[in-house]
């Protein structure tokens, strides 16, 4: 019971500040991983095992590039996906270590101007659900009611479940979210430049299905630039009484000499972080290619606005 009393307080606490302003969240993990050495087809959250202090610099980075919200690196830590990596045993570790080293990054920070909150981070299995696959709806809620228990019992603040398609697979998270924590959740899909997800999901079904299913906000983020995505949340807005989140990749990555290139530069996420503040967006962060660089352009931008 203290310990949903607790939650329940800092659910009101973010509440509380969303109602002056929107919160800043940081970029992106894996393609920050990649850039460390982290090699095309291995598994990012395992080095919260294997290699914490770049994860930890990661986050140390973007909050003191002005995020108000960092992400645990356990996107992929459910039990299914690590299952992959011949490493779903781990999920215990991977995920606590996750935490860990979040917490340590912002104790170190210099932050003392500003609270920094943790919010657990929550992607999907990568399998299909049935009818068309052969995953069921409630092995996806038993697999992800693991991961979220570990990560509250851990001491998240919020929970943001990330880069869905399939509505019915957000709507297993959420549900495990919601009747094993008391933590505020977020529920966020990736639509691609027909403003739908792969599975044909509009934004604004998306935006009433998840609101009635209990998220305290829903949003959308990867798969897009910025400019795409303004158009994605437009649409949710229209239809919204929820937080609204926006997390675009740096733009559409492109390949150049042999590397993937994100084109979106830090002025043009800060110019759109100021776009997604006018027209009522929350929370406000960046996916794929953006970096403490961006970050810290946008925190610029959105404080200019603000005074």
């Amino acid at each position: 019971m203290d310990i949903l009393l607790n939650k329940n307080k800092m659910k009101e606490e973010i509440e509380k500040i969303l109602e002056e302003r929107p919160l800043l969240l940081d970029g992106a993990m894996g393609t920050m991983l990649q850039g460390q050495g982290l090699k095309s087809g291995d598994c990012p959250e395992k080095w919260n095992i294997i290699n914490p202090q770049i994860v930890k610099k990661i986050h140390y980075d973007y909050i003191n590039a002005g995020s108000d919200i960092v992400l645990t690196n356990t996107f992929g830590a459910n039990r299914i996906k690590l299952n992959n990596y011949n490493i779903g045993a781990d999920v215990s570790s991977i995920n606590e270590s996750a935490v860990r080293i979040s917490r340590e990054a912002i104790t170190k920070s210099n932050h003392s101007h500003r609270k920094v909150y943790l919010a657990g981070s929550i992607g999907p299995t990568g399998k299909i659900l049935e009818p068309y696959g052969e995953l069921s709806f409630q092995k996806a809620y038993e697999n992800y009611k693991e991961q979220v228990l570990i990560l509250a019992e851990e001491g998240i603040d919020l929970v943001i479940l990330e880069t869905f398609y399939d509505l019915e697979e957000i709507k297993s998270a959420l549900k495990a979210v919601k009747e094993n924590t008391d933590l505020m959740v977020i529920a966020s899909m990736t639509f691609d430049k027909n403003l739908k997800t792969i599975y044909g999901i509009t934004p604004e079904k998306a935006a009433m299905t998840l609101e009635k299913e209990g998220a305290d906000g829903i949003g959308a983020n990867c798969g897009t630039g910025p400019d795409i995505m303004y158009e994605v949340l437009k649409l949710m807005k229209k239809v919204s009484t929820h937080y609204l989140l926006a997390e675009p990749n740096a733009g559409i990555p492109e390949l150049v000499d042999g590397k993937i290139f994100y084109p979106a530069s830090p002025k043009k996420m800060a110019d759109y972080a100021k776009k997604f503040k006018d027209l009522g967006i929350d929370m406000i962060g960046g996916c794929c290619g953006t970096t403490p660089l961006h970050v810290k352009a946008m925190f610029d931008k959105m404080n200019a606005i603000s005074m």
